[in-house]
């Protein structure tokens, strides 16, 4: 009996990952406010009736969506932090795997960008999280902040490792995770306007580099005011 229940749970996982990426498809395709569950079933290839199996609505559709990949890079960033590798090297994987894993959303991440209904939505739903009578919201915002929380505890603890091995600068962890956080994140936003595009891995190594140089030459450093 368990085996058949962890059987037919897989095979649901396994649709819902289906359903996830036709949604992916048709809301890049047509926008969000003119995506409908016809389309997405459609093209699914699942009945109507499947797709409402697992998800409600349209909303809970993209509510698994930024929840999926938010795990994507929380389990990416939790296997190279707990790696053999040293301080230095994990900061420059993690840098990548962010890089890679948006190259790869980039075109529903870029429609959470400029898609207007798309951003009210989850504007919405983020505000309505905080409604004591809205569950399934306060559930998803809850379940974010979680996997988000392990993102940085994972961050924060390399940047604590290479503080203690002398490889970073000796300073408050949370001060450089912080810097080094918003730098990935105005370059991903920056991402979607540039016409000539980068590997992530070319620009994972300029990242790193600027990181670890700084932007000072090295007589400002050394304190000269020439």
């Amino acid at each position: 009996m368990t085996k058949g229940r962890t059987k037919k749970e897989a095979i649901r996982a396994e649709y819902k990952k289906l359903m996830l990426q036709a949604a992916e498809r048709v809301i890049i395709r047509r926008g969000f406010r003119s995506a409908t569950m016809d389309e997405i079933a459609r093209e699914a290839n699942f009945s109507k009736a499947t797709l409402y199996k697992c998800f409600n609505n349209k909303g809970q559709i993209i509510l698994e969506i930024i929840l999926q990949y938010i795990d994507e890079i929380k389990e990416r960033l939790r296997q190279i932090q707990q790696s053999d590798l040293t301080a230095e090297e994990k900061l420059k994987q993690m840098i990548l795997s962010i890089l890679d894993i948006q190259t790869r959303k980039e075109n529903i991440a870029r429609v959470f960008v400029q898609d207007k209904s798309l951003r009210d939505f989850a504007h919405r739903i983020f505000a309505a999280a905080r409604k004591e009578d809205n569950r399934e919201f306060q559930q998803a915002l809850k379940i974010f902040k979680s996997k988000r929380e392990e993102i940085i505890q994972s961050g924060h603890q390399v940047i604590t490792e290479g503080i203690e091995q002398g490889k970073f600068v000796p300073a408050e962890p949370e001060k450089l995770l912080r810097y080094v956080w918003a730098l990935i994140e105005g370059l991903i936003h920056t991402r979607y306007w540039q016409e000539k595009r980068i590997s992530p891995r070319d620009e994972t190594e300029q990242i790193f580099g600027f990181l670890m140089t700084g932007i000072a030459g090295k007589s400002f450093r050394k304190g000269a005011t020439e």
